[in-house]
């Protein structure tokens, strides 16, 4: 469930940047979307709450004041936290100019995620895109120019983005990819962060800076999500679930799955069963 505000322009013809669609949206726990793929840009803004983005296999972990880029004809998933759904804006748009106003902003599929401290001015700019639902050529250019106000807002903000921080990133890029390629092994943090050859306080660092969790976190959400996709897709036992996924005890395995996904595994394979 989520109560939204939305426009959508489908009959709009590509130029040099155009709105395709945007809204306000305030979910309710576990509220997601996808998996799926748009066929134009879209860019996510966190207003309040928490929730998990994932993109060419990655998760990522975002709250208040962090937002999330879609590429177009890219496969995501979106989820709303348990315990503090998030509420976001969302711009939807296309044109030939956007490849490089992208470049400027700092944001493309290999760095989908970024920061903003303009908060209500993002929220603001959104607001009257909704108010300019008019059809006809001046509503067309005053969304065309809050659009680009909008997009001018992430390119002059002062907070520094995942981008522009391309060292501290390589280190997260690589201990994550690690964790996606060795979370069935008894992994211990000890072995992520002498994997990419930094201290372990410095690594926990820069999960809490650019992914807001802990390493020990991410790796437990990786497992268990994973967990939860074989439990869709596969007939394998819970026991032998838990086992893929880096546990050796299936009693620990479900006691920490219901934490996370608010019901047992058996409880998740049969609600997907039924719908």
């Amino acid at each position: 469930m989520e109560q939204a505000q939305v426009l959508t322009f489908k009959d709009t013809k590509a130029a040099g940047l155009t709105l395709k669609s945007c809204g306000c949206s305030a979910t309710s726990p576990f509220h997601c979307f996808g998996p799926a793929v748009r066929p134009y840009y879209l860019i996510h803004f966190i207003r309040n709450g928490k929730g998990i983005f994932q993109i060419d296999g990655k998760n990522y972990y975002l709250q208040k004041g962090q937002g999330f880029f879609i590429p177009p004809d890219v496969l995501t998933f979106y989820q709303a936290d348990e315990k503090d759904p998030w509420e976001y804006l969302w711009v939807g748009f296309d044109g030939s100019e956007v490849p490089d106003i992208l470049k400027q902003v700092g944001l493309s599929s290999e760095q989908p995620v970024f920061s903003c401290s303009h908060f209500e001015e993002l929220y603001g700019l959104v607001s009257e895109m909704l108010a300019a639902s008019q059809s006809g050529y001046s509503s067309d250019l005053k969304r065309t120019g809050l659009l680009y106000q909008f997009l001018a807002a992430l390119a002059r903000d002062p907070m520094d983005t995942m981008a522009k921080k391309e060292g501290e990133y390589s280190y997260i890029k690589k201990a994550t990819e690690y964790i996606q390629n060795n979370y069935w092994n008894d992994l211990r943090i000890y072995d992520i962060a002498a994997y990419v050859n930094i201290d372990r306080s410095y690594l926990y660092l820069l999960f809490r800076r650019y992914l807001n969790c802990s390493p020990s976190e991410y790796l437990t959400r990786f497992r268990l999500t994973r967990a939860s996709e074989l439990l869709l897709t596969t007939t394998l036992s819970v026991e032998s679930i838990a086992l893929s996924c880096g546990y050796s005890d299936p009693a620990t395995f479900s006691k920490a799955f219901k934490r996370l996904m608010g019901m047992s595994p058996s409880a998740r394979r049969k609600k997907n069963q039924q719908t």
